[in-house]
């Protein structure tokens, strides 16, 4: 299984966290890190989607870009990956990832980049993506 070198950055403590739960849970469970995003591919994504990036997202890409955690547990989408533009959900939405596989969306908005949970319309806000990793490593666990 490959992980990437873990970043010093604001996502340093938690990325530890589910490195170690990875590596205890890969045999069981999937988990899958892709190649890190540069900051110039980071940039050069903005500038063609006209948007700018959370930065708690930006330092997670900067670890993978794009992942899959415990299986259906979590994906974060990569660059190649992330939904500005979906025909089904308000303008507003930037889709980054999903949870559990049923339809549980990973979103910030791309008036204040705020990161949210869309649960089929049930909205749970947070502060960054720091706290919403802070959530999956706890349902992870759960889960274990």
């Amino acid at each position: 299984m490959y992980i990437p070198e873990i970043p010093n950055n604001s996502l340093t403590s938690n990325i530890e966290q589910i490195k170690e739960l990875a590596l205890a849970l890969h045999e069981k469970r999937k988990f899958v890190f892709n190649t890190p995003a540069s900051l110039s591919e980071i940039k050069e994504w903005e500038k063609k989607n006209d948007l700018v990036l959370p930065e708690s997202y930006i330092d997670w890409l900067i670890f993978s870009n794009g992942s899959v955690l415990r299986g259906t547990a979590a994906e974060i989408y990569g660059l190649n990956k992330i939904d500005a533009k979906s025909e089904y959900f308000p303008d507003d939405y930037v889709i980054i990832g999903s949870l559990t596989g049923d339809g549980e969306l990973i979103c910030f908005s791309k008036k204040t980049r705020e990161i949210f949970i869309d649960d089929h319309g049930d909205i749970t806000n947070y502060d960054s993506f720091n706290e919403l990793l802070e959530d999956i490593i706890n349902d992870i666990k759960g889960l274990w």
